[in-house]
């Protein structure tokens, strides 16, 4: 291997391994898809968007469910009820949908595990809400 050739590789391992996070694409997917609403550190918009922080499906692989297919949910609030939905994300491929929840799960969830596409692919197939 010629001398040039070790060093462009050498800086391309280095460069990539630089990144404040190794879910680069699902950071930039959940800053096009999920962020107007989760906000950029997950907190939510107090009642009306739950904080990622806290949400009940972290860790798991049926998130990708939720991003897939959005959810509808009632809230009590001042003697009324309120509809909540979240949006769904169709046009997300299972890839797409696996990057943004591995990049969830390691920013907000302390036993983060990754989960692969095909663990994700699974899980939409197994939607029970589709």
């Amino acid at each position: 291997m010629s001398n040039k050739r070790f060093w462009a590789i050498s800086i391309l391992f280095f460069v990539v391994g630089c990144h404040e996070t190794p879910y680069v694409q699902g950071k930039r997917l959940y800053e096009a898809n999920c962020q107007n609403c989760h906000m950029e550190d997950g907190s939510g918009l107090n009642n009306l968007v739950p904080a990622l922080s806290q949400s009940p499906i972290l860790g798991h692989a049926s998130m990708a469910c939720t991003i897939r297919y959005g959810k509808r949910d009632t809230l009590w609030q001042d003697q009324t009820y309120l509809l909540k939905e979240m949006p769904n994300h169709k046009s997300l491929s299972a890839t797409e949908i696996a990057n943004i929840v591995n990049y969830v799960n390691k920013s907000w969830f302390s036993d983060f595990k990754e989960f692969t596409i095909i663990e994700v692919e699974d899980a939409l197939k197994n939607c029970e809400h589709k």
